[in-house]
């Protein structure tokens, strides 16, 4: 039984996260500061850019880091 749930878990760690853990917090951590500034008021237009822009310094940072290797 055990061997099944680490089985099931591995396959959802190599399929969610694989091999650049950076690409799987950084969406997530830009998507909470969204909602933080959601909460705060922001017109979404002005969220909406500054996600955009979040996530494409998250791909730079995880090809930066790719290219250093």
């Amino acid at each position: 039984m055990i061997r099944y749930g680490r089985a099931f878990l591995g396959f959802w760690s190599d399929f969610l996260i694989g091999d650049r853990l950076e690409l799987f917090i950084g969406p997530i951590v830009a998507l909470l500061g969204a909602g933080l500034l959601v909460r705060a008021g922001l017109p979404g237009a002005i969220i909406g850019s500054l996600l955009f822009v979040a996530l494409g310094l998250v791909g730079a940072f995880s090809v930066g880091l790719a290219a250093r290797r």
